[in-house]
């Protein structure tokens, strides 16, 4: 006879990611890629004295976006009868990767009004989500509390959050995500999302190019606002982020 295994707990991290798959594989999503060079902007960030992450750039782009497209903002709601509930403001949702106890681990850190926030606030905010103690960030405190809860508790707490309450699933869960692993020359391609749009960057080459994924729910928006989103995030990335991070480099040189 060979050698038994050992059974592993699981970590309230993998519960959490768990239960995003579980309400993710109900949603009909599609995903559209688009080919971008944003060559232009990685020179403004590499003369600047102060580090912008490329995450922080797409989520302020995503941000844009949704104040132009309000499908971004917008959610299909089965309850009491099938509807469009859309937020008057664009909230990111954006993977955080980080060590939780002696482990990595993937949480979510919210950013409500990117599009409003200059990058290096927003590149805080992220710090603040993947370095702070757990127990000094209300959002993830929640996180691990729920995560804990058995199923049958943790089902009512998401079926009502996603389901009855279009205000609290965008309060709650964002109205857009942001999510990478570029920075390991990887892509995300088959990507999971119980929200409406997850914007996916992948690995940025020497001479800018990249390649940008949107998954979305079908229900809400079609393949041609989709690309048109894509282009839409390209041109704010090359035009008005670059702007930003070359006024910031001349307001550091003066």
């Amino acid at each position: 006879m060979g050698q038994k295994g050992i059974k592993i707990s699981v970590h309230w991290t993998r519960t959490l990611i768990s239960d995003i798959v579980y309400y993710a594989n109900k949603v009909p999503l599609c995903t559209i890629e688009k080919n971008i060079n944003i060559e232009a902007v990685q020179i403004a960030k590499s003369n600047s004295l102060k580090r912008i992450g490329w995450t922080s750039i797409f989520t302020k782009a995503m941000g844009l976006a949704s104040i132009e497209f309000d499908e971004l903002r917008q959610s299909w709601m089965p309850f009491p009868y099938a509807h469009l509930y859309q937020h008057p403001i664009p909230i990111a949702s954006v993977a955080i990767n980080r060590i939780i106890d002696n482990q990595e681990a993937v949480v979510f850190g919210m950013v409500q009004k990117p599009e409003d926030k200059p990058l290096l606030e927003i590149n805080e905010a992220l710090h603040y989500f993947k370095s702070s103690p757990i127990d000094s960030v209300s959002l993830l405190k929640r996180m691990r509390r729920t995560s804990k809860f058995p199923w049958p508790i943790r089902a009512i707490i998401w079926n009502y959050g996603l389901y009855l309450s279009g205000y609290c699933k965008a309060k709650n869960f964002g109205t857009f995500s942001v999510s990478s692993v570029s920075q390991l020359d990887a892509n995300t391609i088959h990507l999971l999302t119980p929200l409406t749009s997850a914007l996916n960057y992948g690995p940025i080459s020497a001479n800018g190019d990249c390649t940008i994924r949107l998954t979305f729910d079908h229900r809400v928006m079609d393949g041609l606002t989709v690309a048109k989103v894509l282009s839409f995030i390209e041109e704010s990335v090359n035009v008005s982020l670059r702007e930003e991070i070359e006024n910031q480099n001349e307001s550091q040189v003066a």
